[in-house]
């Protein structure tokens, strides 16, 4: 395409507001409002030149509107404030708490060390049968020792269900860990190759080759890189961020026990170098050919194939030839070799991921400083006397006086710009987490330095002007709906609302019911990451839980939203009384940590199986006086039933004084003895049917 050789004419603003635009309009409504009295509209009119004045300032107004959005909330530094702005970098808002199996995959393999592979199996409960369990199966890598020792398995399943127990979801648990048993197989045969690589190069790819093949390793990824090849962040940050590598869902290969030495010749032909496979066969440990490998069916996760090597000082049994010519290898020549190509497949795992490549992608700002202020007076001729030059001293007083009279007229158009100048400064307070906000307009007093010899107008001074001004606009300004507003988008732009309107009916009569809502959006707004990221989370039972501590990300959002105190945290119970001091509190109860395990059930004491499946229990105490009411008892369980996740069946129990510190007592009871799991199982299981007791027993009474 050959370049323009001109340069093209600037088109009208098709919205109108460019400089022609604004004058046809502003001729037009004197034309409305004045009729054919006033003038003939032409450029030697005084009128004429103040809206054309007018509107060259009102250009400027919208071109101070055009920039960037990042540039309106840049700091005087040009940085930005995130946390103030209540914005987040993808590394942070995008990630989720763990949900999928694919997902407990990948946290565990990034987590824990020395693991080449690990599965996940819900098993398919029929109805009445226990469901929200799973099973966790375990591929140790070869750098683990003694692996078929008790102490060494036992203390990977250890680690394995700490990591678990700190991410699992409501209503889940784990029903147990498996180490599963490495088989080892060899391969034996005669391969041609081509003669143009090292022959212990060659074999080391092909031993490669097939151990991946055998027993797959999960490859990890550079954030950066995958990045850069296209992936977008989202897709990157989506799921469980994990804290060496990017693990792509494709690349979790599932487990599976049949292998075919005809699968494994067409990966191995690929190789650099391979020529021709006259023959190749598996061999097990008791050095018996085999083809296939046959470890059990889709669901038999006990057992996984691996590769073993030939001793380090002998040939092998795979054959390497070239034109009838054997290549002797000794097996010491290829292990470096395999070894080297082990770790640059999992290099990425032995370091600490940073992501302050995601830095270079946030959005770049300039600092406009658009408060900044020039008088329209500047640009009118000098005999009007109204810029810097002023009126001579030579001047009647009657001219003076004139001047004075159109400046203070300018004044009521000049004053409007300003103060949308001003307001366009202030974007970043009015859309931020800054609790001490009290206005949603702004203005800005005019002095001599923006407007030639303004103060001079002002009768009562600049102070008083000052004063006036907050005055109009407090009058108009309706602080607590526009902030609300400016809030509620702010919450929409991560899929949240704040819709308790209805709450502002239960706030004591001396509170703001504007205020409080903006208190409570606020402190939504502030931990909307951890919302987010952890709304179907559970807490982790093997630490101690508090009020503000180690608590599930639905009892957090719950407090939020029925707006308890910030960092509420309930008086423990009294022990000596039996009863605990009630203020406004919640507690959540999942009916599956209770379920009976190896130990005997207590006498007399049988639980339907649905009881412990997909159900929890919300507890709240009734003695305060918001908790008293009804009609809050209604809004508390509607906000429980919107929150919790669709497949769990909550349950709502409103307790007195004595009933909440006998909960107390129990809950603690029980939490105590399973954080010591494993060391006391009767313990568990006593302190569990008591608290099964108590919540079948309010069951009841609230029937």
């Amino acid at each position: 395409m050959m370049a323009e050789s001109f340069i093209r004419k600037i088109q009208p603003d098709r919205d109108g507001l460019d400089f022609d635009g604004l004058r046809e309009e502003g001729i037009r409504l004197v034309q409305e409002t004045s009729g054919d009295i006033w003038t003939d509209y032409n450029l030697h009119d005084p009128g004429v030149t103040v809206l054309e004045a007018l509107c060259y300032a009102l250009t400027d107004l919208v071109y101070r509107t055009g920039f960037s959005a990042a540039d309106y909330l840049a700091s005087s530094d040009g940085s930005l404030d995130y946390k103030k702005l209540a914005l987040y970098r993808p590394d942070e808002i995008f990630p989720c708490h763990p949900i999928t199996d694919n997902d407990y995959r990948k946290l565990i393999l990034s987590s824990v060390p020395n693991i080449d592979n690990v599965w996940v199996q819900r098993p398919t409960a029929r109805p009445g049968e226990l469901h929200g369990l799973c099973n966790i199966y375990v591929q140790l890598s070869e750098q683990v020792k003694n692996q078929d020792n008790k102490g060494v398995r036992k203390a990977y399943a250890n680690l394995i269900e700490k990591t678990y127990a700190a991410n699992r979801n409501l209503c889940e648990d784990l029903a147990g860990v498996e180490i599963v048993k490495r088989i080892p197989f060899s391969l034996r045969g005669t391969i041609e190759v081509d003669g143009k690589r090292e022959p212990a190069n060659i074999l080391a790819e092909i031993y490669f080759e097939c151990a991946q093949y055998l027993s797959p390793k999960v490859p990890i990824h550079s954030y950066a890189e995958m990045h850069k090849s296209g992936r977008s962040l989202e897709d990157l940050f989506t799921g469980v961020l994990t804290g060496h590598g990017y693990i792509d869902e494709a690349e979790l290969h599932p487990w599976h026990g049949h292998f075919s030495i005809h699968d494994l010749i067409g990966r191995i032909a690929r190789v650099d170098g391979v020529k021709n496979i006259n023959r190749l066969v598996f061999v097990d440990a008791d050095g018996v050919e085999t083809d296939p490998i046959n470890l059990g069916n889709e669901h038999s996760y006990l057992s996984v194939a691996c590769l073993r090597f030939p001793p380090s000082d002998s040939e092998g049994e795979i054959r390497l030839y070239k034109s009838g010519k054997v290549y002797p290898v000794l097996q010491r020549d290829v292990e470096p070799e395999f070894y080297r190509l082990e770790y640059k497949q999992q290099a990425l795992r032995q370091h600490k991921l940073w992501f302050d490549w995601v830095d270079a992608l946030l959005p770049a700002a300039t600092f406009r400083n658009t408060s900044e202020y020039y008088s329209l007076q500047n640009h009118f001729p000098n005999a009007y006397g109204l810029n810097s030059y002023g009126i001579p001293d030579s001047s009647p007083p009657e001219r003076k006086a004139q001047a004075a009279q159109l400046k203070a007229y300018l004044l009521f158009f000049e004053q409007v710009l300003a103060n949308f100048l001003q307001n366009v400064q202030e974007i970043p307070r009015l859309f931020s987490t800054d609790e001490q906000l009290r206005q949603s307009y702004f203005y800005q007093v005019l002095g001599d330095e923006a407007v030639p010899n303004i103060e001079a107008v002002y009768l009562e001074g600049v102070t008083r002007m000052d004063a006036r001004l907050a005055g109009l606009l407090a009058d108009i300004d309706n602080f607590g709906d526009r902030r609300n507003r400016v809030l509620d988008y702010l919450l929409g732009v991560y899929g949240e609302k704040f819709s308790q309107n209805s709450l502002r009916y239960f706030f004591p009569e001396n509170m703001d019911p504007e205020q409080e809502r903006i208190r409570n959006k606020l402190a939504l707004l502030k931990n909307i990451v951890e919302i987010s990221k952890s709304r179907a989370a559970a807490f982790d039972y093997r630490k101690p839980s508090s009020a503000s501590q180690n608590t599930s990300g639905l009892q957090r959002k719950l407090k939020l939203l029925l707006g308890f105190a910030p960092d509420d945290t309930a008086p423990p119970p009294e022990t000596s009384g039996g009863t605990g001091q009630v203020g406004e509190d919640l507690q959540i109860v999942e009916h599956i940590l209770l379920r009976p395990g190896d130990q005997p059930a207590q006498e007399g004491h049988e639980v339907a199986e649905d009881f412990f499946s997909f159900r929890l229990s919300v507890i709240f105490p009734s003695a305060s006086p918001r908790f008293a009411s009804t009609e809050f008892h209604k809004l508390a369980e509607e906000t429980v039933s919107l929150n919790c996740p669709a497949h769990i069946h909550p349950e709502v129990f409103w307790l007195d004084q004595e009933q909440w510190g006998r909960f107390n007592l129990l809950h603690q009871a029980w939490q105590t003895a399973k954080r010591t799991v494993g060391d006391q199982p009767a313990k568990t299981a006593e302190t569990a049917s008591l608290l099964i007791d108590f919540l079948l027993e309010i069951r009841v009474r609230e029937n």
